[in-house]
C-alpha cells in the first residue's frame, strides 16, 4: 500500500523534527530508504520504505523544503537521488 503525505517541516528547523516528518506511517521508524525525486509533475517528493513493517509511502516537500534537503540534509536521513 502506497500512501501520500505532505512534509511538515520549517527550512530552519533541527535535524530530529525534519528527520520526524519522513517517519513509517505505521511503526514511526525511520525510513530505511528514501529516494529523493526532483523531477515530479507537482514538485518534488521522497518515496519512503520501511525495511521492518514492509511499508511503502511518499512524502510531497515544497521548493523551500526542497532546497534545505539537498543543501543541507538532515543526519539521521538517508537519501538517493532519483
Amino acid at each position: 500500500m502506497l500512501l501520500t503525505d505532505a512534509a511538515r517541516f520549517s527550512v530552519d528547523d533541527v535535524d530530529p523534527l525534519v528527520v520526524a516528518s519522513f517517519a513509517c506511517p505505521y511503526c514511526l521508524r525511520v525510513p530505511s530508504s528514501t529516494v529523493f525525486n526532483l523531477d515530479e509533475p507537482n514538485g518534488s517528493a521522497l518515496l519512503c520504505r520501511c525495511q521492518d513493517c514492509k511499508a511503502s509511502w511518499v512524502v510531497a516537500v515544497n521548493v523551500g523544503q526542497a532546497m534545505r534537503l539537498a543543501i543541507a540534509p538532515p543526519a539521521g536521513l538517508e537519501m538517493q537521488a532519483a
